[in-house]
């Protein structure tokens, strides 16, 4: 049996890594989103600050005894996003990551998930004619995204 470190791509190679998906209140995103982007390496390749977040969905909880809020009757309901990143399976860096999240999160106890999987790296295999890449096509801007602010890259 192959395993996935053995699988053989032109244009891509696989690369264990742990995913995580943190759930935040959607009041609580940029400040998150902002704690994140400046303490963790989010490398994919030759980019950075990489992180997917999901659009708006319901998160139900009730507090009880013990938590900040005391025992609630109530079920509680809030708009969240789920913000999932990639990183290199580094325990300092793991508990770094989760350091910043806890620190910055709005939730005593935020919803996070952890995941060890493989992700797809590019070979950079210089396909800079392949008409499906963004940079050939008439739509590229809308492709490659808008700019949501100015990062100095720092060497």
């Amino acid at each position: 049996m192959v395993g996935l470190a053995e699988v053989d791509l032109e244009d891509a190679f696989l690369e264990k890594e742990w995913v995580m998906v943190i759930q935040t209140p959607v009041q609580g995103k940029e400040s998150l989103l902002e704690a994140l982007g400046k303490g963790v390496d989010l490398k994919q390749g030759h980019y950075d600050c990489c992180l997917h977040v999901s659009a708006a969905s319901e998160q139900q909880f009730r507090a009880l005894e013990g938590s900040h809020a005391g025992a609630e009757q109530t079920i509680q309901s809030v708009p969240v996003v789920d913000i999932t990143i990639s990183i290199a399976q580094d325990t300092q860096r793991l508990e770094q990551t989760l350091s910043i999240i806890f620190a910055n999160h709005v939730h005593e106890e935020p919803t996070i998930r952890i995941s060890e999987c493989w992700g797809t790296r590019s070979n950079y295999t210089g396909n800079k004619d392949n008409p499906s890449k963004y940079w050939n096509r008439p739509d590229a801007q809308a492709i490659h995204g808008t700019a949501i602010s100015e990062k100095v890259h720092e060497e």
